[in-house]
């Protein structure tokens, strides 16, 4: 039960509290696709082959059932769709819980935050007055003129309270309609109308068109631009789209369409390492005809990529994006693959690094993958070195331009991976280094960031001057500099306050000192690149965290 009361010492804060489990709700919901597979004589995951794509209904159940004297294909179509929709509903609810968990602690945490700044505030408000008769002047009672009133103070504090704690039950109130929602859909259960609204939410995208036929609509498609989607299009109306396509319309596309296709959000990893593949092939042709050699740098990236990191022994890695052009360019590889792994982390590079950074880039999120195998190897992880942004220059750190437009391009890849998964949901982790941590807090409060963890190394501020900020819990935030690191030294009104300080509210970890800086070393010193190095204390704890072992 929720308890709030106002003092001017100090205030009670506690918003309503549910006592229902996201996990125990998604393990059910993993029962139920098991369950599924069983009775339809099929292993795997039966319920996201149903939703990832077009299929026939048959082709998707087991012979021996179908080819059964007493098959009546209404009666298990109907059956399986029942355990779809119930599926579906479980991860609708599991959500909505995990977010209003999260929510709530965002209040809890920005409410302290705020009541330590107002105690101050009246702290210093009451140290301000005057006694009677000892006044420094004819027309004031205080020492500084510009520290307000205690009753302001003190208005001001109860004002923020009310405010906050209406927030809360603003929250809670949402929290409890949409509980009521379910629980309709659940006693009603897969009805037409129930089935739409899960189709337009997203938790049921192909299922009900491949078991039910028409009645059911296909899921939402972009608008198409030269029979692809256009720019800009949302990923998940593109893996709708592509996924809808037969086999011999898509092969048709990748002869046709392969450079707008290599690149867009949405589309399978297989398709964009395959596309971007015999890119990388034309891009070193194309350099050894211009009269390139090993000697030029640009060249020695591209094929010690091709002829070295791509295709290294034991390890499975796709190339996701490439784009020589422009003065940054793209280069996007996953070490493991994003659309199975059982933890996905996406790695956001900060200033200065560009598209010929690549293999450097692509070394310390294999170095990240390595840490996660090594904290569990039971469970399986993917890594990507995402270089899609127009990372600053030196002098372009000190603004927000590239984290704006930053923002916006990691949000759509974040949410392409999530369209693209073939498996179960991922524990989701997002690593921003340097200025890249300032561009996933600048997603984080423009777009919000789906992922279980946030985690800045070497940040020069992320945008905000509370975890709150964000909108994420402070436990879910995990953040880190390096005693020598130069970034150390960056003011807060550049990009708000210092993450790894006591007052953001996060969750900070400890890295190790990093080398001395020295002549030579300006402006940031080696320290700052030295997170990821084999053996850290900082890449030990990413590690951990990106396995789900924090």
């Amino acid at each position: 039960m929720a308890k709030f009361e106002f003092n001017e010492s100090g205030c009670t804060f506690i918003p309503d509290k549910t006592l229902a489990k996201e996990g125990k709700l998604r393990e059910f919901a993993e029962d139920f696709e098991k369950f599924m597979g069983r009775i339809t004589g099929r292993s795997g995951n039966l319920h996201d082959e149903f939703n990832s794509s077009s299929h026939e209904f048959n082709d998707l159940i087991a012979w021996k059932i179908s080819g059964e004297a007493e098959y009546d294909q209404s009666k298990w179509e109907k059956a399986v769709m029942a355990i779809s929709f119930l599926i579906a509903t479980t991860q609708e609810w599991a959500d909505a819980v995990e977010d209003y968990k999260d929510k709530r602690q965002t209040n809890i945490e920005k409410w302290n935050n705020s009541e330590k700044q107002h105690l101050e505030t009246i702290r210093k408000a009451r140290a301000n007055d005057l006694p009677a008769g000892s006044h420094p002047g004819p027309y004031t009672t205080k020492l500084n003129p510009w520290i307000p009133d205690l009753d302001q103070a003190i208005k001001a504090m109860r004002e923020d309270f009310n405010d906050q704690m209406e927030t809360a039950k603003t929250d809670w109130r949402k929290f409890q309609k949409e509980a009521e929602k379910i629980s309709d859909k659940l006693k009603q259960g897969a009805t037409e109308e129930n089935v739409r609204k899960l189709q337009e939410a997203g938790y049921l995208a192909w299922a009900p068109f491949n078991i039910m036929g028409a009645e059911y609509y296909k899921p939402e498609l972009p608008t198409l631009k030269g029979d692809v989607p256009k720019q800009g299009s949302d990923p998940e109306q593109v893996n709708a789209w592509w996924e809808g396509l037969t086999p011999s319309a898509q092969e048709e596309l990748k002869a046709e369409q392969p450079d707008r296709l290599r690149m867009m959000d949405g589309i399978p990893v297989a398709v964009r390492d395959e596309l971007n593949r015999h890119h990388l092939d034309q891009e070193i042709a194309r350099l050894k005809r211009e009269g390139y050699t090993k000697e030029d740098d640009e060249y020695q990236q591209l094929t010690d990529l091709r002829d070295k990191n791509l295709d290294e022994k034991d390890t499975e890695r796709y190339l996701l994006g490439l784009d020589t052009s422009g003065d940054v360019g793209r280069a996007i590889v996953a070490d493991g693959n994003p659309e199975t792994a059982n933890n996905v982390a996406t790695l956001v590079p900060g200033t200065g690094i560009k598209w010929p950074a690549v293999n450097g880039q692509l070394g310390r999120a294999s170095a990240l993958k390595d840490a996660a195998d090594n904290a569990d190897s039971s469970t399986s992880n993917s890594v990507i070195s995402w270089i899609g942004y127009d990372t600053p220059g030196a002098g372009g750190a000190l603004m927000e331009d590239s984290a704006l437009t930053g923002a916006n391009d990691l949000h759509d890849f974040q949410s392409g991976l999530q369209a693209t998964r073939t498996a179960g949901p991922a524990n989701t982790t997002v690593v921003g280094h340097s200025y890249g941590s300032t561009v996933i807090g600048q997603a984080l409060q423009e777009h919000g960031l789906d992922a279980d963890n946030y985690v800045f190394v070497g940040s020069p501020g992320v945008k905000a001057d509370h975890v709150s900020d964000l909108g994420v819990p402070g436990s879910k935030v995990h953040v880190s500099t390096a005693k020598n690191d130069g970034i150390n030294s960056t003011p807060d009104f550049l990009h708000g306050t210092d993450p790894t300080e006591d007052r953001f509210g996060a969750t900070e970890f400890k890295s190790d000192d990093g080398s001395d800086w020295e002549i030579g070393d300006f402006p940031l010193g080696e320290a700052h690149g030295e997170y990821f190095e084999e053996e850290s204390s900082s890449l030990k704890y990413m590690g951990d965290l990106i396995a789900g072992r924090r």
